[in-house]
């Protein structure tokens, strides 16, 4: 009895880590959706610099 008790609680315990590793899952697809996003507003503002300088040197000459 004792070793069907020890395999119910493993059973249990392997249960409650795969919804972890779901959820963990989840959080780390949000996660990346963010930096992509980030990603893309950081190329903005870089462009946005760039043309601020080009223009900047057309100015001064």
């Amino acid at each position: 009895m004792s070793t069907l008790k020890d395999v119910i609680s493993a059973m249990k315990e392997v249960l409650l880590l795969t919804e972890k590793v779901e959820r963990t899952g989840g959080v780390l697809t949000e996660i990346s959706k963010e930096l992509r996003e980030h990603d893309r507003r950081l190329v903005r503002i870089e462009t946005l610099v760039e043309v601020a300088k080009v223009q900047r040197s057309i100015k001064s000459e």
